[in-house]
């Protein structure tokens, strides 16, 4: 197995432990950490390997720019 697949299964393992009930609970510091290591994770795997490992990146950065707006249109 390639260096880049690992990291890419790292990074979506770390993606769906932010969703999983022993860390729900603590919203901000892990998950907030386990976000930016799946985001850093994810674009290494997609510089040295197969590009639709950008997936993973993008779906964070996504995520938090519409959590971002939706927190500020509420005001």
């Amino acid at each position: 197995m390639k260096r880049s697949t690992k990291a890419g299964i790292v990074s979506i393992a770390l993606l769906v432990s932010t969703f999983l009930p022993p860390y729900a609970d603590w919203r901000a510091p892990i998950n907030f950490t386990c976000a930016v290591l799946a985001c850093v994770l994810g674009t290494l795997a997609a510089l040295s390997g197969r590009r639709w490992w950008f997936f993973i990146p993008g779906s964070i950065v996504a995520g938090f720019s519409l959590a971002i707006y939706l927190s500020v249109s509420a005001f």
